[in-house]
């Protein structure tokens, strides 16, 4: 049995304070379109199982970009196998993303988008050298980008 939740008429209420939420709460109309698996990722800090998603065994070159705001997030050269079942960074873009301390002392750290707040994957410190860091991050959250030159370059090797 689906239920079809009505969001204007609960945004309605709460704004003639009929509903009295215990804190306050966000509502970004941008999610209410997404569908669910991608809305567990990026608001309930949900993650894929290993070995599901789509970027986890991907080696073309490009650009990872977030896939709700397109901003790069992070380039396949920073790619690498960690045999953890999700797509695995050292290094990400420069200003694109934002660590958040989990309560729980966990060996890893959440990360979020920093440009829409869109959780992403876990950060934790048993990466390789240079940095020691490893991303592993949803393939639910990425969009990949082609650079052109390089479409080409494939086209022409494939005839």
């Amino acid at each position: 049995m689906k239920i079809k939740f009505q969001f204007s008429k609960i945004i309605e209420a709460i704004n003639r304070n009929l509903i009295k939420p215990k804190q306050k709460i966000e509502i970004r109309l941008d999610r209410l379109s997404m569908d669910p698996h991608r809305y567990w990722i990026a608001v309930a800090k949900g993650m894929e199982r290993p070995f599901t998603g789509e970027f986890w065994n991907h080696d073309q070159q490009g650009v990872y970009q977030c896939f709700h705001c397109q901003n790069t997030l992070f380039q396949s050269d920073y790619k690498y196998q960690s045999q953890t079942g999700y797509a695995s960074f050292f290094k990400h873009h420069k200003n694109s993303v934002k660590t958040i301390e989990t309560k729980e002392k966990y060996r890893y750290s959440a990360l979020q988008c920093m440009n829409c707040q869109s959780y992403i994957g876990q950060i934790s410190k048993d990466g390789p050298p240079p940095t020691f860091l490893r991303y592993s991050i949803n393939s639910s959250a990425l969009k990949f980008y082609q650079p052109k030159k390089n479409q080409t370059n494939l086209n022409q090797s494939q005839k």
